[in-house]
């Protein structure tokens, strides 16, 4: 009986250990099907932050780029610019300001070649503007004012666009020389006295003329790229309106002295919504927002020239 007992007993204990060996046996198979990566303990990664783009835009030029008429005083298209770039973007933006009123484009180029501070943050920049032109033009259609109307311009105008090519290419070869890889974006003119004089389609013509001819120079470097607000800022409100307003408009040109100039620049009534009522021919501060987001159009249209995180 006592062996009997004992027999039973070691039976039951190897059925315990059978049965232990194959709980810890499905355990241990259970735990090896797993994925590894679920085994090894991970370590915690977080995304890598992208750095904000860094733009250095140097803007060099005439009294566009100065911000004559911005009646905030903040420096015209390249303060708005600035905010767009921040604002739209989270970039990190810093200008540099070079404009200055009254200078046709061999005067910049003078200032170039002369100011060193300036010569050195050229070198910085990886984006440039420029408004460059407007005064060659006015210099020009001031001297032969009384032609303009008979277009008499036809005499002069070769000899005024070939000089004017010649001093914009030398401009942009010194640009060049101090920043080869920098997109430029650089803007058309315009003609401030088109919604006073509509029916004076010479003005327009030598203008659109001018431009065509910027476009020309400028078509061998395939990082200039135009900002065309030369029908806007010609036409303000009255943008595809044109034939309406000669219709309403007449002026005899025929005796159009300085002092009749005056009366009709001062006629609010034909007023430019896009420039300034001060002086009729700068940009206002809307003129200066068209200008600011035309050129975030094109901007944006060569980002890979320019926009590259961190800078």
């Amino acid at each position: 009986m006592l062996y009997i007992k004992k027999v039973f007993t070691l039976i039951a204990v190897l059925v315990v250990l059978t049965c232990l060996f194959y709980v810890g046996l499905n355990k241990l198979a259970s735990k090896e099907s797993r994925p590894f990566n679920n085994r090894v303990t991970q370590k915690k990664t977080t995304p890598k932050k992208l750095t904000p783009p860094k733009v250095r835009l140097v803007a060099l030029g005439d009294s566009l780029t100065q911000g004559v008429g911005d009646t905030t005083q903040n420096g015209g298209y390249v303060y708005l610019i600035k905010q767009v770039l921040e604002r739209r973007l989270n970039a990190t933006v810093t200008t540099k300001n070079y404009g200055k009123a009254g200078d046709r484009s061999d005067q910049i180029r003078e200032r170039l070649l002369q100011q060193e501070q300036m010569q050195q943050d050229l070198k910085k920049a990886n984006v440039i503007t420029m408004t460059v032109g407007g005064n060659d033009l006015m210099q020009t259609l001031q001297k032969n004012f009384n032609s303009v109307s008979s277009d008499q311009l036809t005499t002069f105008m070769p000899t005024a666009q070939k000089t004017y090519t010649q001093k914009l290419t030398a401009l942009l070869k010194t640009v060049r020389s101090y920043n080869s890889d920098a997109p430029i974006f650089l803007y058309t003119v315009y003609n401030p006295f088109y919604v006073y004089f509509p029916a004076l389609t010479q003005m327009q013509k030598y203008t659109a003329q001018w431009n065509t001819l910027v476009s020309q120079t400028v078509a061998k470097d395939k990082k200039i790229y135009m900002v065309n607000v030369e029908r806007r800022l010609s036409e303000g409100q009255y943008y595809d309106h044109g034939s309406k307003l000669k219709q309403t408009t007449v002026t005899d040109y025929n005796n159009l002295s300085g002092e009749k100039l005056t009366q009709v620049l001062n006629n609010q009534k034909e007023k430019n919504n896009y420039l300034s009522a001060t002086d009729h021919f700068h940009p206002n501060l809307k003129g200066y927002k068209y200008m600011a987001a035309k050129l975030y159009q094109v901007m944006l249209k060569h980002k890979e020239t320019w926009l590259k995180s961190g800078g």
